[in-house]
This record gives C-alpha cells, sequence and structure tokens, in this order.
C-alpha cells in the first residue's frame, strides 16, 4: 500500500506565512490581488494552478514566465518570514515519528505529492526537518492539477491508484481523491469542514497510534 501525503496543513504548519508569501510575491511580479471572487470560482488550488488562473487573459508564455518569477519570489518571501518567525514553517516530533515508522515498515511505502513547487515546498519541508528528496514526490512544478500530481506521485512509485491512499488537510484534496477513486484521510485544522464535507476516516492529528487505527479501517474496505 502507498501512503501519499499533501504537505502544508498536513505534515507542516506554517500556512499564513505560506499563503502571506505566495499573495505578496503573486502581486509584486504582476502588479495583481487575488480578489475574494477569484477564490471562490478557482477550481485548481495548487501554486501552478492559481498563477495561471489570475493570468488567463495572457499568453501560455507569458504565464510561464510570470510564474517563474513569482516562484522565485516567494521563496525568498518565505525565508524571510521564516527569519522573523523561526517557527513559522515545523512539524510535530508525532508526525515525524509516523513517517519514520511509515518508512520502516515493509508494508507500506510513502510518497509526498504537494500543490506547491518543488523549491518552495522542499525549503519548508528542510525547515520542519523532513528531507523531501528521501521519499517519492510529485509537485505542482510537475503538472498544475492535484489529481495528476497524486496519480504523478503514485506512478514514480511503482504503484497503482488502487494502492493508494492520500492524507491531506483541505476540500481539494478530497475532491482530488474522489476524482481519482482512491481513499482519503481527512487531517489539520479543518477536519470539522471535511467531514462535513463527507469525509469518511480523519484524524485530528498525525501521530502513530491514532493514525494505525484509521488507517486499518480503511484497508478493510
Amino acid at each position: 500500500m502507498l501512503i501519499v501525503f499533501d504537505v502544508d496543513g498536513t505534515l507542516i504548519s506554517g500556512e499564513e506565512y505560506d499563503w502571506r508569501s505566495f499573495n505578496d510575491a503573486f502581486t509584486e511580479v504582476t502588479g495583481r490581488k487575488f480578489s475574494i471572487e477569484f477564490w471562490k470560482t478557482l477550481d485548481e488550488v495548487t501554486a501552478s494552478a492559481i498563477v495561471h488562473e489570475g493570468l488567463s487573459d495572457l499568453s501560455a508564455d507569458e504565464r510561464n514566465e510570470l510564474e517563474g518569477r513569482v516562484r522565485t519570489l516567494c521563496l525568498e518571501n518565505l525565508k524571510r518570514e521564516r527569519a522573523n518567525y523561526p517557527g513559522a514553517f515545523f512539524s510535530t516530533d508525532q508526525t515525524r515519528d509516523l513517517l519514520e515508522m511509515l518508512w520502516e515498515h515493509s508494508e507500506y511505502d510513502v510518497a509526498i505529492a504537494t500543490g506547491d513547487w518543488y523549491d518552495t515546498i522542499q525549503y519548508k519541508l528542510s525547515a520542519a526537518g523532513i528531507e523531501l528528496d528521501r521519499y517519492t514526490h510529485a509537485t505542482s512544478s510537475d503538472t498544475p492539477a492535484r489529481s495528476d500530481i497524486i496519480s504523478l506521485a503514485a506512478q514514480r512509485s511503482n504503484r497503482p491508484l488502487k494502492e493508494c491512499i492520500y492524507v491531506g488537510d483541505g476540500l481539494w484534496d478530497l475532491r482530488a481523491c474522489r476524482k481519482l477513486g482512491i481513499p482519503f484521510i481527512g487531517t489539520g485544522e479543518r477536519v470539522d469542514e471535511l467531514k462535513t464535507a463527507g469525509a469518511e476516516w480523519t484524524v485530528d492529528k498525525l501521530e502513530t497510534t491514532t493514525f494505525f487505527d484509521v488507517l486499518k479501517k480503511v484497508l478493510v474496505l
């Protein structure tokens, strides 16, 4: 079985600093701001998809060039946020213990599938004490759609989707899993919202005992 993890809000904290870094970078590079209406109509919540949707009136070449500049500035902003707030991006001991236990467990493989870019997610995970390149991974630097990111992580792990379980914290994660037809385990600060949306399996925190309890229920299917 392949356990695929989201990152922001799932493995690590700091979404407040993350979104500020992203939004400020987009505005500084493009001169545009995201409206409330924009967020309400957004289908894909990944860094690449958000930038391209926010620049949908431009050509593909222009969007790609500006995305690269937004990504570079976003990374600079993340580093500045962490310098100002040293605890901005962290994972708990329990989360790191869970990853380690899954990594050592012969029955499971572990992968990471995130809607963030490779450069920015690598930095945040490193700050949290997690080495991205230790795990098979896919990011929005590979492809903009979250379902495709998850599929790519499975492909790179040499696992069929039917052997995958995705762990995430957002409604967009739940939607992607429904699209792919794979089990979803919800966690993070939006657990109640995920339950309301129909998430069958949730854990308030990524901790070994509670996670394996839920995992056993998922595997009964």
